[in-house]
């Protein structure tokens, strides 16, 4: 039975298709023609060196880890330190076809991985801060989801959960800072983001 395989992979594609050009629309307004000519013009540019990427080290000795307090917080410690040895870099900001101009097709399953792992570790650095904020170590979770600010994450809930513990340790001036911060993200929650982190400075 060879259809039902045929169709889902058309399927795939064409749920592939719909999102590399609703991710298009971001950066050129003109038609699918356009997508395609684009498409086209990325897959054949030659492989290009990936020494200009923006490489993110974990920094394991200046995080706070706590082993054997709580089950939760051992899991998501592990993650964080299983992906110090990977290559993470934040691509959240571009789509496959503006990678495959800058850097030429043949290197997208290795930037596919990179970007990968920074989302792997975002979510794990919020989960971790949060649970560290859950048992009662909130300057500790302070610091995690400091760092998970500096790399610029896009987990807005990690961003609003530091707003909160700013508030709760009267360090209101952080807030306008993390404001700051939030106004560059890249995603279609930051707006709302803003305006919650703005009503924990009032």
């Amino acid at each position: 039975m060879r259809f039902p395989a045929l169709f889902a992979i058309f399927v795939t594609f064409l749920f592939w298709l719909s999102y590399e050009l609703r991710k298009a629309k971001k950066h050129d307004t003109d038609s699918s023609a356009s997508f395609w000519q684009r498409e086209a013009q990325a897959d054949n540019v030659r492989r290009q060196s990936l020494d200009n990427l923006d490489y993110i080290t974990i920094p394991l000795d200046s995080l706070p880890f706590f082993y054997g307090i709580d089950e939760k917080l051992d899991e998501v410690q592990k993650n964080v330190t299983e992906l110090a040895p990977c290559t993470i870099v934040n691509l959240s900001g571009y789509t496959n076809t503006e990678l495959k101009l800058m850097y030429g097709p043949a290197n997208l399953p290795a930037l596919t991985e990179y970007d990968q792992n920074f989302t792997r570790l975002v979510r794990a650095l919020y989960q971790w801060g949060n649970r560290l904020s859950e048992i009662g170590h909130d300057t500790d979770a302070v610091q995690v989801l400091e760092y998970a600010v500096s790399i610029k994450s896009d987990v807005t809930a990690g961003y609003l959960l530091l707003g909160k513990l700013y508030q709760k340790q009267g360090m209101l001036q952080k807030i306008d800072a993390l404001i700051t911060d939030a106004s560059s993200l890249n995603t279609l929650l930051k707006d709302n983001l803003i305006q919650q982190l703005k009503t924990l400075r009032l």
